[in-house]
C-alpha cells in the first residue's frame, strides 16, 4: 500500500476536504503558486504536477519542515520517532521556541539552497501531532514549560503521523498497539527502547513519498508576496494561484499573522487578468471582487475554546477559472 500523499500532521485551516472541488476550477495550469502553503493540502491534491510549482509560508517551522522533508526525509523520520509524554512535550517546546534558535532558523531559510534542519522538523512534527489546540510553536509562548495546561494527545487514534501506528502513544500493556504489538513497550531508563527502534520505517515511507513529490517544487520562506511578485514567467498565460491567508477573524491563531487578507484582496484586484486562475479563501462576505465566482463550502462552527460561532467559509474564483463541466483549455481535458 502506497503511503498517503498528504501532510503527516493536523493543521488548523487546512483545505484537504475541498481540494478536489478547487482543482476542478483550477484545471491543469502550467504554473502553480501557493503563498500560504501550511499543510500543502492543495499542492498534494493536484491531479498532476505543474511544470513550475512554487509554495511558501511565513511560519519558519512550516517552511523548514517542508524543506527538510524534501531534502532529508529519512532524517526527519528518525527525529520525530519518539513516544509522547507531557514532560518531553514541554521540554521540546522550550527548545524549539528559544529566540536565538528561531533567529538562526529564519536566517538559514533565507538561503533557497539550504536543505533544512531535520531535527527541528522532526521535533516540530512530533509536537504538532501531540499538541491539543493552538499554541505549539506559534510565536506567542514564552519558551518555558507548557504553562497553559497543554497536554499531549494520547487517545487511541492519535493525530497525523502518530495515527498510523508508529508507537507514539505510550501503551504499557502486554500486547501494545501498532508497532508496539511486536512486543515493544516504552522503556523509561536512560536510553529508551521499544517503539523507538522500529517506528521510523512507516514514517520514512510516508515522508519519502512526500520528498519525491516535492523534488521539483520551489519552497520559499517569507511573506506571501515573495511568491507572486517574483518573476516566474508569464503568469497570465496559464498560472494558477491558491491564496489561503489567515482569516480576519482568526489571525491571532496563526504564527506571524499580520492581517494580510486585505493586502491579498488588493493584489488580486490589481493583478489578476488574462487566463490567470486564482482562488482566494475567506469567510462569506470578506471580499469584494466583482466578476469572481463565490463558492460557499462550510457552515459556521463553534470555535475552539471561545464559545463563538464562526461565519461560513467560501472561496472566490477569478473569472478565468473553470466551471466543473467546462473544457480545460490548458490541457484539453473536459472536467
Amino acid at each position: 500500500m502506497s503511503p498517503p500523499l498528504r501532510a503527516p500532521f493536523p493543521y488548523f485551516g487546512g483545505k484537504s476536504k475541498i481540494a478536489a472541488a478547487v482543482w476542478q476550477r483550477l484545471g491543469s495550469p502550467k504554473q502553480y503558486i501557493e503563498p500560504f502553503c501550511g499543510s500543502a493540502a492543495m499542492l498534494l491534491a493536484a491531479p498532476a504536477p505543474a511544470a513550475l510549482e512554487v509554495v511558501g509560508d511565513l511560519n519558519c517551522y512550516v517552511a523548514n519542515f517542508w524543506r527538510a522533508v524534501k531534502f532529508r526525509p529519512a532524517a526527519v523520520a528518525e527525529w520525530q520517532d519518539y513516544p509522547v509524554s507531557h514532560i518531553d512535550l514541554a521540554a521540546r517546546h522550550r527548545w524549539l521556541v528559544e529566540p536565538a534558535r528561531v533567529a538562526a532558523l529564519r536566517e538559514a531559510l533565507s538561503n533557497p539552497e539550504w536543505p533544512g534542519d531535520a531535527q527541528i522538523a522532526g521535533w516540530w512534527l512530533w509536537g504538532q501531532c501531540a499538541w491539543i489546540g493552538s499554541g505549539w510553536c506559534d510565536g506567542k509562548s514564552t519558551g518555558g514549560a507548557v504553562t497553559n495546561g497543554k497536554i499531549p494527545v494520547i487517545d487511541t487514534a492519535g493525530k497525523g503521523i502518530q495515527k498510523i501506528g508508529l508507537g507514539q502513544i505510550p501503551h504499557v500493556s502486554n500486547g501494545g498497539r501498532g508497532t508496539q504489538s511486536l512486543g515493544q513497550i516504552p522503556h523509561v531508563t536512560d536510553a529508551g527502547q521499544g517503539p523507538q527502534g522500529v517506528a521510523a520505517a512507516p514514517a520514512a515511507e510516508w515522508l519519502g513519498a512526500l520528498s519525491t513529490r516535492l523534488a521539483r517544487v520551489r519552497l520559499i520562506h517569507g511573506s506571501w508576496d515573495r511568491c507572486v511578485n517574483t518573476h516566474y514567467g508569464d503568469m497570465n498565460g496559464g498560472a494558477a494561484i491558491f491564496f489561503d491567508p489567515p482569516y480576519k477573524a482568526f489571525e491571532s491563531l496563526y504564527s506571524d499573522g499580520r492581517g494580510v487578507a486585505h493586502e491579498v484582496e488588493a493584489w488580486c484586484r490589481d493583478n489578476v487578468r488574462g487566463r490567470m486562475r486564482v482562488a482566494l479563501c475567506g469567510h462569506v462576505g470578506d471580499y469584494d471582487l466583482p466578476g469572481w465566482m463565490v463558492m460557499p463550502w462550510s457552515r459556521g462552527r463553534l470555535t475552539y475554546g471561545s464559545g463563538k460561532t464562526t461565519d461560513a467559509e467560501a472561496i472566490w474564483f477569478s473569472p478565468a477559472c473553470l466551471n466543473p463541466a467546462q473544457r480545460d483549455l490548458f490541457s484539453g481535458a473536459t472536467l
